[in-house]
């Protein structure tokens, strides 16, 4: 019975938030995504396929391609990361906070004036503004944990293409009857896999899609500056 109150007295001092359920929910997410990390840094050891293809004479002249798919690869692993993050809702940045509080505090033309007269372009203030609302809205916008882990399975096969192709062109171990236009026709394929991967995956094209409404912004530019 003493057990039992003292139990109770411990749940009451120190109840077990949303917030506590959250973190798990994003660690666990996160968790899935480090495999990805490891052999990521595999690649990244070899400088990557772009300085695979700078330290071999054939392929030098072709390091745009290798470069494409770096890029890819590690975007990949960022928009996972930012579903992870963003599994109960998106943060709000500096930007929407500084734009909610500036509306929330003059109202939305006297704060528009007051940007105008710190350099900012009409054009400018209608992105900020936007991307304010949208930020707003999707403030406790909840993914699914089941969808984002199938996500960052379906990713798996990609990295580890990625891996053995690298391990591969260090090798030397590509064979073809143009051994340059091999490696080139790997890297290409496979960029072009995880492209259709990125628009046909729901929850990566949404990651893409809400990355792509965050707007340039210079801390200095809420004081004036450049």
């Amino acid at each position: 019975m003493t057990r039992r109150l003292v139990f109770i007295a411990v749940f009451l001092f120190f109840p077990i938030g949303s917030s506590f359920a959250n973190e798990i929910g994003i660690s666990e997410c996160h968790a899935h995504i480090k495999p990805l990390h490891i052999d990521r840094e595999r690649v990244a050891e070899l400088d990557g396929i772009w300085g695979l293809f700078e330290k071999n004479r054939v392929l030098h002249g072709n390091s745009a391609i290798a470069i494409d798919l770096d890029k890819k690869i590690n975007s990949i692993i960022f928009h996972l990361e930012y579903l992870c993050d963003t599994l109960y809702g998106i943060p709000m940045n500096e930007v929407a906070r500084y734009v909610r509080d500036g509306i929330d505090g003059k109202g939305e033309e006297n704060f528009r004036k007051e940007l105008i007269i710190l350099g900012k372009t009409e054009a400018k203030i209608d992105i900020w503004f936007e991307f304010t609302r949208f930020s707003l809205k999707n403030k406790e916008r909840p993914l699914k944990l089941k969808s984002i882990l199938k996500s960052i399975k379906d990713s798996a096969s990609f990295i580890g293409s990625y891996v053995t192709l690298a391990q591969k062109i260090d090798r030397h171990e590509i064979e073809g009857s143009l051994k340059k236009d091999s490696v080139k026709n790997l890297v290409v394929e496979l960029s072009n896999e995880i492209e259709v991967f990125f628009k046909s995956d729901p929850y990566m094209d949404q990651a893409l899609t809400e990355n792509a409404k965050v707007p340039y912004y210079d801390i200095n530019e809420s004081s004036g500056g450049s």
